[in-house]
């Protein structure tokens, strides 16, 4: 059985590079950092893991994923790193493109990028994203990224992603890119992974209760 180990990791705790040597040597087979780049003082979001939709503490403190798991790959060989998840309307995809595909070079090949829509309203608008719109902006950020990493020349016109033909290197280690998984619980989510996607990331899941609650079906 493969485990791994999910670090929210903040600033002031232990340095994420020991952090990525103990889990490496415990014998873990990857490890996973979450993100949130800024919290809103005020908000009417709920977050729907915990019982009174209070924000848990350690969200308003999370270092950067890809900066910490680039400083982990440094110090480790082969434990996987990856996004659990990564808010993919929050992030430009040219930008991210070029982010991913340098960690997964320099880590030789082991990064997943775990990948998910935001539930955060307001974060979702102060960073760029369109929250009514998001699993669509998510999807096209995503193929728009695939164009990036498997062509030499790429390009993308959509609703929320344009840009003509251009050079984007390097590109990934694993071909024909890094897997992608998708975190949540959407209507849809499904149908999602077998359109543009290659997993799921579930969480507090059970056969009985499935994704937070939801009733599992065969």
């Amino acid at each position: 059985m493969q485990i791994g180990v999910f670090l929210p990791v903040n600033a002031q705790a232990l340095d994420i590079a020991e952090l990525a040597q103990k889990a490496e040597a415990a014998g873990f087979e990857s490890m996973w950092m979450p993100e949130h780049p800024v919290m809103p003082v005020t908000t009417t979001s709920r977050y729907r893991g915990t019982p009174d939709g209070s924000v848990p503490p350690y969200m308003y403190d999370m270092v950067d994923p890809y900066m910490a798991l680039c400083r982990a790959s440094a110090v480790t060989t082969k434990i996987g790193l990856g996004t659990s998840i990564s808010l993919i309307p929050e992030r430009n995809p040219l930008m991210l493109a070029k982010v991913i595909a340098t960690l997964d070079h320099y880590s030789n090949g082991r990064f997943t990028l775990g990948v998910g829509a935001g539930w955060h309203r307001e974060e979702t608008t102060i960073m760029g994203g369109d929250f009514d719109h998001r699993w669509s902006q998510t999807r096209e950020n995503i193929l728009a990224m695939k164009e990036l990493w498997t062509k030499e020349q790429a390009e993308f016109h959509g609703n929320y992603v344009d840009f003509p033909p251009v050079y984007c290197n390097p590109k990934p280690v694993q071909k024909p890119h890094p897997p992608v998984l998708l975190g949540g619980a959407a209507e849809n989510l499904y149908r999602r992974i077998v359109r543009w996607a290659d997993g799921w990331i579930p969480t507090t899941a059970s056969r009985e209760l499935g994704w937070a609650g939801r009733p599992c079906v065969d």
